[in-house]
């Protein structure tokens, strides 16, 4: 039989980079970054090409739709077929939302692969209108907010990097996935400086003209001393702050006090750094930012961070200029109403939805459409305001993926639920105390994938291998159910009508599966790549609803004193206030946890707590580490590689010490991973939900104000040596 060569798009992390698979049969023999792919350019990580061995090594891959048979969290199992499986779900909605109404049933999406809009969808079918529970208020949203509420831009106002003058890493680091590097490092000996702001001396400081390392939860506070020398020293376009500004002298104000050496002394680092960074910032542009979830998403004044870092991209004007910030106006199909069956004509924000915190985190209910985790969680524990009677997790593993891990662990085991369901890939440790457990067909077995715009074209993406077992994609779940509900909300036959209708109802091509895939790369409305892009929409009246110039914010200009900030209780303008857990904020609790605990280290063969039983990525970090600077290491009597506890007030994890100057002097970095799983291959343990789980350490509260953001990358903690009694 002849190799076959699919082209496709690897789903592991949200890179989304194009993928060649070649296979014989069902077995996967190659992977290969696609060079054609006009996003990732050939490249492809690790994580990416194991796939390789997650489609043909199965053992202990979940293949079969089961159901227990013994008390909860026995790992006692019987096969049951899908048909079972989802006529027990779509009764147990009927009789739930029929004794509780709809918000006792609570679904809960991950990282996303690639449903978050038939999720929404399903859940509209359900009798609720939107996310339900997601962890979007550490993640994405927090992100996007600050730049929505200032510049108008609803993305994460990322630059064009390549043409820039001078270009800024916050929080980012490409070299983990993205094609982007090269073109990044080009422009560098093009002469173009290179700013990298991380609190660890992370892959791309050591190639940074200036690498900076702030205080976790200071970002905010760095902004807004970079703002007070850009002003002070003239370094704008006093134009452009008069035409397209709104509160600039109300800005002004606010940083006065910003000096450097006040800066400095908040986010431990040099006042010369600040100077010089205003300096590249303000005389060599046009200056182009990436900026990651670390800065604004995970800290308890994460939102006003944000902020300030949108607000320093609105002082420098570089917007929608080349090697400025980037302004797409790509119509995203993702959440649009006819998909998500939400109306957009009515508030969000209306007392009759989002019943679980809602009024602790007024922003997170408007502009987050879901649920306060916390209160979810204390939902499922107490019944209180409401019951939870029923849990469905779709590529979600709550006790990895939420801070407090133990509170989410009463939740998750907590009596009150009488239905529980899992959709993974493997037995997480949530799925291990599930009543069904539903198999999940990966990216390379499946043919959906969000083919929404990421410039102006669409790729074409097939299924290269069938999937094993009985696993099925996450569309055809949601498909299934949701028919099982109500038909007529969802009346496509399969995943492929559906990917089909999308091409036709938003981009109106009207093809076969087939005549899909007969084009590598579409072009969306006749668009011209080779073309320049439209530049400035914001004086062509392209981004308003009105038509009128200017900038889709209440002002119509970016702002950057916001009267919607302050409709939602916030100082219109962004201030600065210390993490909730900080040696200043409380000095009594830092005598007995005097680091700073971050849990937003990335490493490289893994995307957030998946796929630690994978041999090819577990070979590269078999055991749970924690970074920590020598003097730290000193101090505590630590030595490199030995097991240390980690603790805070939350409960202590293990890990090993990884002694390195690459951390910041008061600060341990935890990695993401977690190591959950055992790896037989390797014959590496697995350490489960709470005895290396980073989250185990984080508080849910108290938490950001409006959007209920938590202090996942800046809480206290303490380092001893020895594994203590775990």
């Amino acid at each position: 039989m002849p190799i076959k060569k699919t082209r496709t798009v690897c789903t592991t992390c949200h890179a989304r980079c194009g993928v060649i698979v070649y296979s014989d049969g069902d077995e996967i023999v190659k992977i290969e970054g696609d060079p054609d792919n006009p996003k990732s350019f050939g490249v492809i990580c690790g994580a990416g090409m194991s796939e390789r061995e997650i489609h043909n090594n199965t053992e202990g891959r979940l293949l079969y739709p089961m159901r227990r048979v013994g008390e909860r969290g026995s790992g006692e199992w019987e096969r049951i077929t899908w048909d079972e499986a989802l006529d027990t779900i779509a009764s147990e909605s009927k009789r739930i939302i029929e004794e509780y109404g709809p918000e006792a049933i609570v679904t809960g999406q991950g990282t996303g692969r690639t449903t978050n809009h038939w999720h929404c969808r399903l859940n509209s079918t359900l009798g609720q209108e939107g996310w339900c529970l997601v962890p979007t208020h550490v993640c994405l949203m927090p992100h996007i907010l600050p730049n929505a509420i200032s510049l108008g831009i609803f993305s994460p106002a990322d630059g064009d990097l390549s043409n820039s003058g001078t270009m800024v890493l916050w929080g980012q680091n490409p070299a983990m996935e993205r094609g982007i590097m090269k073109r990044i490092l080009d422009n560098q000996k093009s002469g173009a400086n290179l700013i990298v702001i991380d609190t660890r001396f992370q892959d791309m400081s050591k190639h940074a003209d200036l690498a900076i390392q702030p205080r976790p939860g200071t970002d905010g506070a760095l902004a807004l001393g970079i703002i007070h020398e850009i002003i002070k020293n003239g370094w704008y376009d006093e134009k452009w702050i008069e035409d397209w500004t709104y509160g600039f002298e109300d800005l002004k104000a606010r940083v006065a006090e910003w000096t450097p050496e006040k800066t400095a002394q908040v986010c431990w680092i040099d006042a010369d750094d600040v100077v010089t960074a205003a300096r590249m910032m303000g005389q060599d542009g046009p200056v182009g930012m990436m900026v990651g979830l670390g800065p604004g998403c995970m800290h308890t004044n994460a939102i006003q961070n944000g902020r300030a870092i949108a607000c320093l991209q609105g002082l420098l004007g570089h917007i929608d200029v080349p090697g400025g910030v980037n302004v797409p106006v790509a119509f995203s199909v993702m959440l649009d109403d006819k998909i998500t069956l939400w109306d957009s004509a009515k508030d969000p924000g209306r007392p009759d939805l989002f019943t679980f915190g809602g009024e602790k985190h007024p922003l997170y209910k408007s502009f987050g459409r879901s649920n306060d985790p916390n209160s979810v969680f204390k939902a499922m524990i107490t019944g209180e305001p409401r019951p939870v009677k029923m849990f469905v997790a779709v590529a979600d593993d709550p006790l990895l993926c939420y801070e407090d891990a133990n509170l989410t662990y009463q939740a998750m085991a907590s009596p009150n639920l009488d239905l529980i369901v899992v959709k993974d890939f493997y037995l997480s440790p949530t799925a291990k105390l599930a009543d069904i457990v539903l198999p999940t067909a990966d990216w390379s077995e499946r043919c959906t994938y969000d083919e929404e715009l990421d410039g102006p074209f669409i790729l074409a993406f097939d299924q290269a291998v069938p999937a094993p077992g009985e696993c099925k994609d996450d569309w055809w779940f949601w498909l299934q159910w949701g028919k099982r509900m109500n038909p007529e909300q969802w009346p496509w036959k399969d995943e492929k009508e559906m990917v089909l209708w999308r091409l036709k109802e938003f981009y109106d091509f009207d093809l076969t599966w087939e005549e899909f895939q007969e084009t590598p790369v579409r072009i969306v409305g006749g668009a011209d790549l080779s073309a320049e892009p439209v530049r400035k929409k914001y004086e062509k009246g392209m981004l308003r609803p009105d038509g009128q110039p200017g900038f889709p914010t209440v002002t119509g200009k970016i702002e950057f004193s916001s009267p919607a900030m302050e409709a939602f209780g916030y100082d219109p303008v962004p201030d600065y206030t210390e993490p909730a857990e900080s040696p200043y904020s409380t000095p009594e609790l830092a005598k007995e946890y005097p680091l700073i605990g971050t849990t937003g280290h990335r490493v490289y063969s893994f995307f957030h707590s998946a796929w630690t039983n994978v041999p090819a990525q577990r070979f590269f970090y078999p055991e749970p580490f924690v970074v920590i600077h020598p003097d730290d290491a000193a101090a505590n009597k630590i030595s490199d590689g030995e097991w240390i506890t980690i603790s805070s007030p939350r409960g202590s994890i293990i890990s090993k010490a990884l002694v390195s100057r690459e951390a910041k002097a008061g600060v341990v970095f935890i990695p993401r991973p977690a190591w959950r799983d055992e790896c037989e291959a390797l014959g590496l343990p697995g350490y489960g939900w709470d005895k290396a789980n980073g989250n185990v350490l984080v508080p849910s509260e108290p938490a950001e104000p409006g959007y209920g953001a938590t202090a996942m990358r800046s809480f206290l903690c303490k380092i001893e040596p020895g594994r203590g009694d775990m």
